[in-house]
């Protein structure tokens, strides 16, 4: 009798342990059940590095309790704010993680932001659950994502809204953009770079180098890499130590574009600072690209010592080492590798540095025979090189050739027309045409215009489809359609930016991003000022005049700058190698001697501005 006895304990023990919550995976089937069974959906949004995260995943969701309300009254889906873009940006303002009740159409009932223990989370959910049966409950009316109809105020006036509102965040006493939670954001450091150049009278560069100054400060200087951010206020103290790879790569941009801006070689050491780290730190050798982030929690080696993140980022490396080192997420995701691609093309660009050239174009090349699809699209997650289980499933391949991403082809799209120039190579430039047709063919909206952040639409609310469109994604996506048209005087590609910059500049979708227009505010400044388009044109693309020549060119600094190889013909001959700087009104003389390129173009910019 105690022998059963024991073996029901140990039946008890174990299936208590092995019992876990029922997640399903963002798509079409938990909103199906949902709606069949009558139940309301609990979605969880969050991210890999994301500590609260993990904090709720390994102690919240873990609670018997907890466990048992969830799957007996909710459909539970658990959504990567990363692999699936849509989903992350629809519920950044709640994250992460994003705590979300929807009802079986998609509608949001409710939100939480952060992590919440067991004994907090049990009864907001059985609060929730009583006012949802009772009828109590109603929708959130909070949908900042669609646009219709779209603005149509005149682009000045659309501009000076967006620019004013960025400039609102713009701190004057302690620098960045934002007062609470300071973060090194590198979109709005290029946008006063290029209003520096581009804008008479403009005081941006200011702007621009002194916040630089204070992402220098949260900078690792032991192991490398820059913070996220600071959460102690305004004064970029209390440093959040999770390092992400994108901000890496964009903070490594500005750095480079500071050094050619004032010739200062802190900059450069800036720069080389965070190469050094994503190289030592982020790269996979196997691979050849670059894992997603590093957290801000520490893998012990000894779980009985309990050390900080703010007493441990003090440590010498010595110190570091005894108690061990904050676990890297070695997910491979396009769009950050992307974005890395375009950072090491700008350092190229700053330092003439080969090595910063070939890292970019080894790159590119991985993700475009790792990610890159017979349909002309990428698909967002390239590989899981993590050896312990995520939190979150991924999407596999097999659902990723069907699910697009506006955040994924934007990346791509940009870095592309980038390689493009700094390569000479026209399989970049080909590359950019196909994904640009098919973005149009799969996200444009064709009713009102902008693009929609995906074509994996599970939900329908009010009869339409429940689809996003993202401020962020769509400047982007706008910005590479501008300069893709300056590039190859196709004009028809300017409505498309246009339109897709009003689909999301009305005022509930901007003011809802707050300080994350950066990218919008530049997209609008070159659709009116647009870009200087340097042509080389020569009959022998590999003659050392030629070669010269591009070398002159590509070394210019100018954040408005374009470049282009071509034959002659919409240009005359002149016999050998010749550039011409034009914008969409003038311009330059033929300027054929690689001796006096910056003084001629020097000039012609000069009288431009």
């Amino acid at each position: 009798m105690r022998f059963k006895l024991c073996i029901l304990f140990l039946l008890f023990l174990f299936g208590a342990k092995a019992q876990k919550i029922n997640w399903y995976a963002w798509g079409e089937t938990p909103f199906k059940k949902a709606k069949a069974e009558h139940k309301p959906v609990f979605l969880d949004v969050g991210t890999e590095w994301c500590t609260a995260c993990n904090l709720m995943e390994e102690k919240t969701y873990t609670d018997t309790s907890i466990i048992r309300i969830i799957n007996q009254n909710f459909i539970a889906i658990k959504a990567d704010a990363e692999a699936q873009p849509d989903v992350g940006a629809r519920f950044l303002e709640w994250g992460w993680p994003a705590l979300i009740f929807l009802d079986s159409a998609g509608n949001q009932l409710n939100a939480f932001q952060g992590n919440r223990k067991a004994d907090v989370f049990k009864p907001i959910l059985n609060e929730f659950l009583i006012n949802y049966k009772t009828g109590k409950i109603k929708i959130q009316n909070n949908d900042f994502f669609s646009s219709e109809p779209p603005d149509r105020s005149g682009l000045p006036e659309l501009y000076k809204k967006a620019y004013d509102q960025l400039d609102y965040y713009y701190d004057s006493l302690y620098y960045g953009w934002g007062y609470v939670l300071k973060i090194p954001l590198y979109q709005p450091v290029e946008l006063s770079f290029w209003l520096n150049k581009n804008q008479k009278g403009s005081k941006d560069l200011n702007k621009a180098l002194r916040s630089l100054n204070q992402y220098s400060k949260i900078s690792d200087r032991v192991c490398g890499g820059v913070y996220f951010g600071c959460s102690s206020g305004r004064t970029w103290k209390g440093a959040q130590p999770e390092k992400r790879t994108e901000y890496q790569a964009g903070v490594m941009h500005n750095y480079a574009e500071a050094y050619m801006a004032t010739g200062d070689k802190k900059w450069l050491n800036e720069a080389n600072l965070l190469k050094k780290y994503l190289m030592s730190s982020m790269y996979s050798k196997n691979d050849s690209l670059f894992y997603n982030s590093q957290e801000e929690y520490i893998d012990l080696k000894d779980l009985s010592v309990v050390i900080s993140p703010e007493k441990y980022f003090t440590l010498t490396a010595e110190q570091r080492a005894k108690y061990g080192f904050p676990p890297i997420d070695k997910t491979l995701y396009t769009d950050i590798n992307f974005r890395i691609v375009r950072g090491f093309l700008k350092l190229y660009e700053a330092t003439q540095n080969k090595e910063a050239l070939d890292i970019a174009v080894l790159t590119a090349k991985k993700i475009m025979s790792k990610a890159y699809l017979p349909e002309g699209w990428f698909k967002t997650v390239i590989d899981n090189k993590n050896t312990t289980q995520r939190m979150r499933e991924l999407p596999t391949d097999s659902a990723q050739k069907n699910i697009m991403y506006l955040k994924t082809q934007s990346h791509a799209a940009m870095a592309m027309l980038m390689l493009y120039q700094f390569t000479n190579d026209n399989y970049w430039l080909e590359k950019c045409e196909v994904l640009k047709n098919v973005v149009n063919e799969k996200l444009y909206d064709k009713e009102n215009g902008g693009y929609f952040s995906t074509n994996l639409m599970p939900v329908t609310l009010g009869g339409k489809r429940a689809a996003t469109k993202v401020l962020v994604e769509n400047a982007l996506f706008a910005r590479f359609l501008i300069e893709f048209s300056d590039l190859t005087d196709n004009d028809s590609l300017l409505k498309q930016a246009e339109a897709s910059l009003r689909s999301v500049g009305v005022d509930k979708i901007l003011s809802n991003e707050e300080r994350l227009i950066g990218d919008f505010v530049l997209s609008l400044n070159k659709l009116m000022k647009h870009h200087l388009v340097f042509t080389i044109v020569s009959t022998d693309f590999n003659s050392e005049d030629t070669k010269n020549l591009i070398k002159q060119v590509q070394f210019y600094y100018h954040p408005s700058k374009l470049m282009k190889l071509e034959k002659p013909g919409h240009y005359p001959d002149f016999g050998k190698a010749t550039l011409f700087v034009c914008n969409k009104n003038v311009c330059s003389m033929p300027i054929s001697s690689t001796q006096s390129v910056k003084i001629e173009v020097d000039g012609f910019v000069g009288k431009l501005k």
